[in-house]
């Protein structure tokens, strides 16, 4: 078996030094999801950094959306409530998101927000297939029980029974004028945010409200009537539930089929992935009743690693997600952090109004940059690889994670397809690398293509197709 070197530099290692030998073979008989595309919520960054100077709110959204950088489509925004003006507990990076309406009486006032609504606009610009969804942490305020949006006192539901309906016509009312206004249109919104989890309580850090399985129930249904009354559902769907973990989002979905007349209502299954193993079962689920899938918010939440091996970490699970839970959407909650290089992509610093990319930017662009919308993910990949092919099946991109401390052969068997001959491409992240090109021709012996995997690193190859 023949080593492709990758790179003479770096990539001069002894058989001695290899930890392991992997051979994948990925199949394109064994077509997966279609992927629509990479998301970003825009909470709670595009509150601060909306509101900068306007060279910087363009580089931002170039880095986001441009198809050499992050390549991304799929922008979920935040409907805010809106807290009492009164109370100060609110994060300072951006979780004091407005509401629209800030009292029962009062008019709407869609001044508010200008920061995140102009980075939505920016990136709606730059995007043409930008996939837009409108989402809700919290009611305003004055629909709560507790008078505070960040949640009740006990943890426990806290939109008041009186206010359903207005909740309900609150957000179609932001949906609509949106779409009226900027012809923004948000494809589906989602009413909830990990509504069975217990910590959204009274005088916390962010918005948030728990619903129980029944009231969620209750808010769909309420939803859905405010939709078709106002003509929207030619446009606009509601997305559900948002669960903190896949496994929770399994369970209100099972209690939804139960329930019998809610699944029709619901168009898109979104979970998050911070925590929950039954990825094949919600995805079956979901294939079931065809629902679209989305894997909708996910960062480090629990991992105690830092540096390298936490975004190493998210880039395995990126595709045990792709792999198991087969989303079309993949979404990062947080695009960017106050002086944060573990959860943002850019870390910021508000005062001085200065951000730099991260580390986890690049190993997130060595997915979104090269799996692009309308390729389909394939089967045929061991359990840290991935692999995609482009509609036109002319181009097939495969990922490999090494998390590991020692370097990896690979050996990546393509005799179920037809390389045209022309140079392959590689592109790696690592300690020293951020998504670089490899320089060096790779070369294949009998469609086999043997590469080394240094360690603590991810590679994206690019094989050009001819079709046959």
């Amino acid at each position: 078996m023949r080593l492709i070197l990758l790179s003479v530099s770096v990539f001069i290692i002894s058989l001695s030094s290899l930890t392991g030998q992997h051979i994948i073979s990925p199949d394109p008989g064994l077509p997966q999801q279609k992927w629509q595309g990479w998301g970003i919520s825009l909470s709670w960054w595009a509150h601060i950094m909306g509101g900068w100077q306007d060279s910087q709110v363009n580089e931002i959204s170039e880095w986001i959306t441009s198809p050499e950088e992050l390549n991304l489509n799929v922008f979920r925004f935040n409907i805010g409530g809106g807290d009492d003006p009164c109370h100060t507990h609110i994060r300072i990076d951006g979780g004091d998101i407005p509401g629209y309406k800030p009292s029962e009486k009062a008019e709407y006032d869609w001044s508010q927000d200008a920061n995140q609504r102009n980075i939505l606009l920016h990136l709606n610009a730059l995007r043409k297939d930008a996939i837009n969804e409108a989402a809700s942490n919290s009611p305003p305020y004055w629909m709560t029980k507790s008078g505070c949006s960040a949640g009740n006192t006990n943890g426990e539901d806290n939109l008041d029974d009186a206010y359903y309906d207005d909740f309900a016509d609150y957000l179609t009312e932001v949906v609509s004028y949106y779409k009226k206004t900027f012809d923004i249109e948000f494809q589906t919104i989602a009413p909830m945010n990990e509504p069975f989890s217990n910590w959204w309580k009274a005088m916390g850090s962010q918005e948030g409200c728990a619903f129980s399985q029944e009231n969620q129930h209750r808010i769909i249904r309420v939803l859905y009537k405010s939709l078709e009354q106002k003509n929207m559902l030619d446009y606009c769907h509601i997305s559900v539930m948002d669960a903190n973990s896949i496994d929770e989002t399994l369970k209100g979905i099972l209690e939804y089929q139960k329930e019998g007349d809610i699944l029709p209502l619901i168009s898109q299954i979104n979970t998050h992935s911070y925590d929950g193993e039954r990825r094949s079962e919600l995805n079956a689920l979901a294939q079931k009743y065809g629902k679209i899938l989305w894997q909708s918010e996910s960062g480090p939440l629990n991992i105690t690693d830092t540096g390298l091996d936490n975004h190493l970490i998210m880039a395995q699970r990126i595709i045990k997600d792709l792999q198991e839970l087969k989303p079309t959407v993949w979404c990062d909650w947080q695009f960017a952090a106050m002086e944060d290089a573990r959860w943002g992509l850019v870390s910021y610093n508000m005062e001085k109004k200065t951000y730099q990319r991260e580390k986890s930017y690049y190993i997130r662009k060595q997915f979104t940059k090269f799996i692009k919308p309308g390729y389909i993910i394939i089967g045929g990949t061991d359990p840290q690889s991935l692999a995609a092919l482009s509609a036109d099946k002319k181009e097939l991109v495969i990922i490999v994670v090494n998390q590991t401390a020692g370097s990896n052969i690979y050996t990546i068997d393509l005799k179920k397809f037809y390389p045209s001959g022309q140079k392959i491409n590689a592109y790696r992240s690592s300690e020293t690398e951020n998504c670089v090109l490899i320089e060096n021709e790779i070369h294949m012996v009998n469609k086999n293509l043997d590469i080394a995997i240094p360690d603590k690193s991810v590679t994206t190859i690019i094989v050009q197709l001819a079709v046959q």
